[in-house]
């Protein structure tokens, strides 16, 4: 939330969203009204300084209901908001939005005063200094009030409120583990047992009483804690533990030192001292005594990053989507290669599939990924990078997750990336190892995440092609053909709708390009309405002044998803695309575009070069030179770009806004 200025008040204006939505100006509150506005600035607070579309913030307040005046309603809103709060605090008109601009100082947000606070604690935990951990995380879960986004209207409540309890329940978590370093494990159990009973599902906190109940020398607790979770997991989801709660389980078993505090392992027996016979073994472990064993042998080392420990594999895939639809080749070339005979070439281990926003890059890699599973015995992986949204996941966050789902616990994750780097390619070393990075913004946050060994593969998605990555395949997914469309389409909006009016149902699929998302988000909405007929959804696409507006449902929305790109682009990349637009379905040379954009034609074909790279162009030949077209849903987000940054289309770009010349089959 960038700087704007301070506020005129010597009181500072407290906003809290952990808890009901509420606001002070010092001990005064601040009368906010009812539901609406209350979501309105929770919504901009939540986005960080983004725009909150007007899409998404009509579904929030209104769900899929919206009433007619809703655009008159949401400037209503926002301007409440903007008085209420006061001078110094900007709620701005920014389309296709809002956003909320807050002062540097005179304003505190109790989210990120938590985040904040949680972040340095976990640094603090990861650095080996739990007494500093334990205050800091303590101090970020007293901020919290109760239930986050109380008073708020429930679309925001449902899309929201998990999320930050999770990140309150990790926090705990993360407490609670300083609390254990610290020794406090007989204190801890009658909390984690209330903790459990609450959430009977939630593993960490099993696992903490399990490693708190050991180390109270209460062993046979511990066993029995393991087999109450390993039962109520089977009752309730049909599932065994998870792989890390079996090596915790295992560890109860064999008395791995691992399981002492950090300052407490330095009192294991020396590798050389004789073990205690069993006859006069204790029953039960106390904390600092080592199992007892029947022959000598060295006392087991606390696992270490650099370790290749043989653990429960990782199985973390997603499921692949029940409808995916067409792209046989593609998965079958990505599955070829991937179980193709070793030792492969250099580019047969990391594959980019890519393409513009919306066209199913994920889908395409996850029914990979579970086609070839069983050829990566030691585990596949998944991990969401971000990429397209506002705070992409740096490579040492990432790595950090990576050495945790294969078996480095959280305390011994190394601080420094380079350290991580090193860490992670030990751990993959003589693995067969399937890795999935999905959403990767650009090759400088790549790069250490790839394992170095033969036997690994990596799938990678991302709105980039990666072209500055070493040594990788790429696949670039193109449009899904009119059967391929017509066939997911049916899948989702049922096959009695779109048999009873075919003429219907292949406008709406027209309309949608090939572009699964935007196929996807139709076949909902019509199977969402029964009461409509499918012509009503065919009349509503196929004007193009409203076919972005009815690409929208849930959460899913086209126009948003392409703005998040749009704004990624350069500025002089993004003026391309918009003038681009206005010059015809057909695909454009760089001369005309240089005409239209007011430059030289060497520079207009390195701007429309950067649109082809980015997958918002297509490059098509005509008469020996390459020109550019773009897709239909594309041109029109551009065009209604264009009017609005350009404010009026330029005299020299012919108008051309007939829905019938921006079909596919028009465009050749």
């Amino acid at each position: 939330m960038g700087p704007v200025t301070t506020v005129t008040s010597g009181e500072t204006l407290h906003l809290n969203l952990l808890g009901p939505v509420e606001a002070h100006r010092g001990d005064t509150p601040v009368r906010l009204g009812g539901p609406k506005p209350r979501t309105v600035l929770a919504a901009l607070l939540l986005a960080r300084g983004r725009v909150v579309g007007d899409t998404r913030l009509t579904t929030l307040l209104w769900d899929d209901r919206p009433p007619a005046t809703c655009p008159a309603q949401l400037h209503t809103y926002a301007s409440r908001v903007r008085h209420l709060l006061g001078p110094g605090i900007e709620v701005e008109r920014r389309r296709p939005g809002y956003l909320i601009r807050l002062p540097e100082r005179g304003v505190r947000v109790d989210l990120l005063e938590f985040q904040k606070r949680a972040a340095r604690g976990t640094e603090a935990l990861a650095a080996g200094d739990p007494a500093t951990a334990a205050g800091e995380l303590r101090r970020a879960l007293a901020i919290w009030r109760g239930a986050a986004l109380g008073g708020v209207c429930d679309p925001l409540a449902d899309a929201e409120r998990d999320r930050l309890e999770e990140e309150r329940l990790v926090t705990l978590e993360r407490r609670i583990d300083a609390d254990l370093e610290l020794g406090r494990h007989s204190a801890l159990i009658p909390e984690l047992i209330a903790l459990i009973a609450a959430d009977p599902l939630r593993e960490g906190l099993r696992g903490q009483l399990m490693t708190a109940l050991y180390r109270s020398g209460r062993q046979a607790d511990a066993l029995a804690a393991y087999r109450a979770a390993r039962a109520t997991l089977a009752d309730e989801l049909g599932l065994e533990p998870s792989a890390e709660l079996r090596r915790l389980h295992q560890a109860l078993l064999t008395g791995h030192p691992s399981l002492l505090p950090r300052l407490s392992r330095g009192a294991a027996p020396e590798p050389s001292a004789p073990a205690v016979t069993p006859a006069v073994a204790p029953a039960v472990r106390s904390p600092a005594a080592p199992v007892p064993r029947t022959v000598p042998s060295p006392a087991p080392a606390a696992p270490t990053p650099g370790r290749a420990e043989r653990h429960p594999v990782p199985a973390e895939l997603p499921p692949a989507p029940a409808d995916f639809t067409g792209r046989d080749q593609e998965v079958m070339r990505l599955g070829t290669a991937l179980t193709g005979r070793r030792p492969r070439r250099p580019d047969q281990a990391v594959h980019v599939v890519t393409g513009m926003p919306g066209i199913g890059k994920t889908a395409v890699v996850l029914q990979t990924a579970h086609r070839v599973r069983r050829s990566y015995p030691d585990g596949q992986i998944h991990l969401d990078l971000r990429g397209s949204g506002p705070e992409p996941l740096e490579p040492a966050d990432a790595l950090g997750e990576l050495l945790r789902l294969v078996g480095v616990p959280a305390p011994l994750v190394p601080a420094a990336l380079d350290e991580r780097v090193r860490a992670w390619r030990t751990r993959t070393a003589d693995r067969r190892l399937l890795l999935v990075l999905d959403d990767a913004a650009d090759e400088r946050r790549l790069r250490p995440l790839l394992p170095v060994t033969d036997g690994c593969a990596v799938l990678i998605t991302s709105r980039s092609g990666l072209y500055a990555l070493e040594g990788v395949s790429r696949t670039v997914l193109a449009p899904l053909s009119p059967p391929e469309s017509m066939s997911l389409f049916e899948k989702l909006a049922g096959r009695s709708r779109t048999g009873a009016e075919p003429a219907s149902a292949a406008a709406v699929v027209d309309a949608c390009a090939g572009l699964p998302l935007a196929l996807r988000i139709a076949g909902s909405k019509v199977a969402a309405r029964p009461q409509w007929p499918l012509s009503r959804h065919a009349d509503r696409l196929t004007d193009p002044d409203r076919t972005l507006a009815e690409l929208a449902f849930s959460d899913l929305s086209l126009r948003d998803r392409l703005t998040d790109a749009y704004r990624r682009l350069e500025p002089a990349v993004r003026r391309a695309l918009r003038f681009h637009s206005a010059l015809g379905p057909n695909p454009v040379p760089a001369a005309t575009a240089a005409r239209a954009l007011g430059t030289g034609t060497e520079e207009a074909e390195e701007l429309l070069a950067d649109l082809a790279a980015a997958h918002w162009a297509d490059v098509a030949g005509r008469h020996g030179e390459p020109a550019y077209r773009l897709h239909p849903l594309v041109r029109l987000f551009a065009r209604g770009m264009l009017a609005e940054e350009e404010g009026a289309v330029p005299r020299v770009l012919p108008v051309r806004s007939s829905w019938a010349l921006t079909r596919t089959g028009d465009t050749a």
